[in-house]
């Protein structure tokens, strides 16, 4: 198992997206002898970051958390109170 996908961080909060990100991410890294070019072959010549490693990037801030999920219940008001209610019956309506 490669070694970006043993530790999945507590704040993904969808873990298929953040495995993607991450195994696209790994395969989109700068050359070695070249840090300014993609060293996947799929990117050649194109210049680092290519898009497909911005998009990776992206795509784990997407599937991360920024912000502390609430816990508790919340109180809900709601100024469309009975606003679903029917105006008035159905003759067949038992």
């Amino acid at each position: 198992m490669a070694r970006h996908r043993r530790a999945i961080p507590h704040t993904v909060t969808d873990v298929l997206l953040w495995l993607l990100a991450t195994d696209v991410a790994a395969a989109h890294q700068p050359h070695p002898r070249n840090p300014g070019r993609c060293a996947n072959l799929r990117c050649t010549n194109q210049a680092y970051p290519c898009p497909p490693s911005r998009d990776a990037h992206r795509a784990q801030q997407a599937a991360t958390a920024t912000r502390p999920r609430a816990r508790g219940r919340a109180r809900v008001t709601s100024a469309l109170t009975g606003w679903f209610r029917p105006s008035h019956t159905h003759p067949h309506a038992a």
